[in-house]
């Protein structure tokens, strides 16, 4: 009498395996199956009618799933599964379907099969948010607004030339997906146990039927390799590096002191207490996403480092809940993000008018008297600095009628030059519209320059997302 399983073993180990197995893997597992004894039918190694008879009742089961609670009489769904063809078409028929075929080779198989999918839905994802940031983009070519450095405004942009910044960065996380894909898309099948088979198995068909670019090199390779999950943990949080920088900004725009973003009433939430809260809870979600998500996926290098090649439990069973929960987790992000930006306004006037009446022109400031005045720059630099050193002493902004005395005094003093500023030329060197506007550098701000980078951003997403031509 065969002895039962420990309960504690199933509770803990056999039960919550053969669930997650059954919800994500079954479909890939019925496929590699009907492949599977498709090609051994091809091969002549199957009597034709018994590949059809199999064929017919593995095509049911995808058809119609497979219903069965877990059963501590069997080890796992592989099992149980081939515990049903043998219920429907005896031992002698449904046995020829494990000819050079293991569970190796298949979870291998399957375990890539799901996580391309997936890699997909993760790109189509990170489509739909740069379009999203590029449609924002282009409402805002001429929104002016003060870039920061250390904390401190640095110099006038636009909020389209910030965007524009962030769509390069997720580019990037799309094409280190593309390049991921690539490894992915590699056919285990035919590895068998580790060592492949005496059998005159045809892997390439295998790799074909199963929709993969290749089969893979080496048939030990094929069942230990777990290198693909953890760059795909190494993708999504690169990934999420970036969106985790983009929210940082978005929550900072949103608090009362900045208050230049407002996110549509449906993405915040009230204080029970507090009537004048608007408390951007759908940033704060997604904050707090991106560090969960961070941590399961740091688990699958945990799970993968100290695994021998051959030891493919860890790899395989063990690793794949974490690495699930750590990409849907970070799906949400992309979404939320998207759904975010899609329903976002910014205050353009309190934004200008910090420009205007902060110190972001001073850069500026100090070309122009290269510029217009021959000064040499390091000096220009230095005159700029005891510019706004003694404007902020005195209370004074730059828009104030008195700062262009100021200025002038400076430079005669430094210079033994008496400058006359005209009022004209002084306007131009304190706006923060001149100063986007003179910055005609490829990828900079100016509002030319940055449409025509938002055409090749938009042109990059109808080639396929990364500039190539779509597959």
């Amino acid at each position: 009498m065969k002895k039962r399983r420990s309960d504690v073993y199933i509770k803990h180990v056999l039960e919550p395996q053969y669930t997650f197995t059954k919800e994500h893997f079954l479909g890939h597992i019925l496929e590699i199956n009907i492949a599977h004894i498709t090609m051994l039918g091809k091969q002549k190694l199957v009597d034709k009618k018994e590949v059809r008879a199999l064929r017919k009742e593995l095509e049911d089961m995808k058809q119609k799933g497979f219903q069965k609670e877990y059963s501590g009489e069997f080890e796992d769904l592989f099992f149980m599964i081939e515990h049903e063809l043998n219920k429907r078409l005896g031992e002698d028929v449904a046995g020829n379907l494990h000819m050079a075929f293991s569970r190796n080779d298949m979870d291998a198989t399957m375990y890539r099969m799901f996580w391309r999918n997936q890699l997909m839905k993760w790109m189509e994802g990170l489509v739909s948010l740069r379009n999203g940031v590029l449609a924002l983009a282009e409402q805002h070519t001429d929104t002016v607004m003060p870039a920061y450095t250390h904390g401190q405004q640095a110099q006038p942009t636009t909020l389209a030339h910030y965007l524009l910044a962030v769509e390069e960065n997720l580019k990037r996380d799309y094409d280190r997906a593309v390049a991921l894909y690539e490894r992915i898309n590699e056919c285990p099948m035919g590895a068998v146990a580790l060592s492949g088979t005496g059998f005159s198995v045809d892997r390439q068909f295998m790799s074909d039927r199963l929709g993969f670019t290749r089969v893979m090199g080496s048939t030990y390779d094929a069942i230990s390799a777990g290198d693909y999950m953890l760059e795909l943990a190494s993708v999504i949080s690169i990934s999420l590096t970036t969106l985790s920088r983009f929210v940082h900004d978005l929550m900072f725009w949103a608090s009362n002191e900045v208050d230049v973003l407002k996110l549509d009433d449906s993405l915040v939430q009230i204080s029970s207490v507090m009537p004048q809260k608007r408390n951007p809870s759908a940033l704060e979600h997604t904050r707090a996403f991106i560090s969960r998500s961070f941590g399961q996926l740091r688990g699958v290098g945990d799970l993968l480092h100290n695994v021998p090649f051959g030891d493919i439990v860890d790899v395989g069973d063990d690793i794949q809940e974490g690495l699930y929960k750590g990409f849907t987790g970070a799906m949400s992000v992309v979404s939320l993000l998207t759904e975010v930006i899609g329903n976002c306004s910014f205050n353009k006037q309190l934004m200008l008018k910090r420009c205007e009446e902060g110190f972001s022109t001073t850069t500026e400031i100090a070309d122009r008297l290269v510029r217009e005045f021959g000064i040499p720059f390091r000096q220009a630099h230095g005159i700029t600095a005891l510019f706004i050193k003694e404007l902020s002493e005195k209370g004074i902004i730059p828009v104030d009628s008195k700062a262009k005395g100021v200025l002038e005094g400076i430079v005669a003093e430094k210079t033994e030059k008496m400058l006359l500023i005209s009022e004209a030329l002084y306007h131009e060197m304190i706006d923060p519209k001149m100063f986007i506007a003179v910055r005609t550098t490829p990828g900079g701000p100016a509002p030319e320059e940055v449409k025509k980078q938002i055409k090749r951003a938009k042109a990059r997403l109808l080639c396929g997302g990364d500039g190539s031509s779509a597959s």
